[in-house]
């Protein structure tokens, strides 16, 4: 007998992403497990694709659409846990980003099967400790099948009964005993990079409400500050060749086929996923290097205007200060 469990997951258009979440987490969980919070979606695409997932059977509740509410996912997710648990309860909970695919790891691989994934839960029903996933497996939007280990950003998710609280990301949460953690060996896929124009589109969504004006040196200002979301200030500063070469440059990667074929099966078009440029192209390249070098021309004459406002404004203190 399957274990009973339930994802929760918050999103706003994204539209690339939904289907195959979708999809895949149905296949593997059952739709009626699955509960959306819709933070304010306006991309038509991805309302067909809510309504649809709706009449399979997954819960979308559209109740929390205001930009502060993506701040506050934390504790709407661990109050509905909390529900869950006296309403409907579920052995484990799952609190879960759009671009994460859920998933184990078994003698060294990879495995997107259920039976394995409820096998590596066994040890774990009701365990009132904070349930860890200490490691993930980020794509990359140039070559299918490739990831990046990453160990530095563990997740939490939680036996019945166990949940008291979350922050946002789930990077962290308690437990009703307390914030001893429990590591695990379930991991996530995480298709974090999309194509470049995409990631871009994201990352300003994510950004807005912090920023209204998102200029390059109110971009720059905010990612320094490492506050709430100022990756996606980074993001929104790379040029499209800073992006490629950061992918043609990770030296450590795995090749894993597990995640694709599994979307294969399940006859979902992941082809939106990656980008369609022929990167290592001479044109590609030289288009990217040129629109590279001149976003650092403006930024460096941003700087010397700044540079030179700021000298200017220090001789006039000095001139008034002498001609008093």
């Amino acid at each position: 007998m399957s274990l009973r469990i339930a994802l929760i997951m918050m999103q706003k258009n994204e539209t690339i992403l939904l289907e195959p979440w979708l999809r895949y987490h149905e296949a593997m969980i059952s739709a009626q497990s699955i509960f959306v919070f819709d933070n304010g979606s306006s991309d038509p695409h991805t309302l067909t694709i809510l309504k649809a997932a709706e009449t399979r059977g997954v819960t979308v509740n559209r109740n929390h659409s205001k930009p502060q509410d993506y701040f506050d996912t934390g504790i709407i997710v661990a109050d509905l846990i909390q529900y869950l648990d006296r309403e409907n309860p579920h052995d484990f909970y799952f609190p879960i980003d759009c671009d994460e695919f859920l998933a184990c790891k078994v003698n060294g691989q990879l495995s997107c099967s259920r039976d394995d994934l409820d096998r590596s839960l066994l040890d774990f029903i009701d365990s009132d400790k904070v349930l860890t996933i200490p490691r993930k497996y980020v794509n990359n939007p140039y070559d299918p099948n490739r990831y990046l280990e990453i160990q530095w950003c563990k997740k939490c998710f939680f036996a019945q009964n166990a949940c008291n609280s979350l922050i946002l990301g789930f990077h962290k949460g308690t437990s009703k005993a307390g914030s001893a953690e429990l590591e695990t060996n379930i991991i996530y896929i995480e298709f974090h990079y999309k194509p470049y124009h995409e990631n871009r589109r994201l990352s300003k969504q994510k950004i807005e409400y912090l920023l209204p004006n998102p200029t390059r040196k109110a971009l720059a200002a905010y990612a320094k500050s490492q506050r709430d979301n100022f990756h996606s200030a980074i993001a929104l500063l790379k040029s499209e060749y800073t992006y490629v070469n950061y992918f043609k440059n990770q030296p450590y990667t795995l090749l894993d086929f597990s995640l694709l074929n599994r979307l294969g099966e399940l006859d979902v078009n992941v082809s939106k996923l990656f980008s369609d440029s022929n990167v290592n192209s001479l044109q590609f390249q030289v288009k990217i290097l040129t629109q590279h070098l001149y976003i650092k021309a403006v930024d460096l004459a941003d700087q010397i205007i700044s540079y030179l406002r700021s000298l200017a404004g220090k001789t006039k203190r000095r001139i008034k200060y002498f001609n008093q």
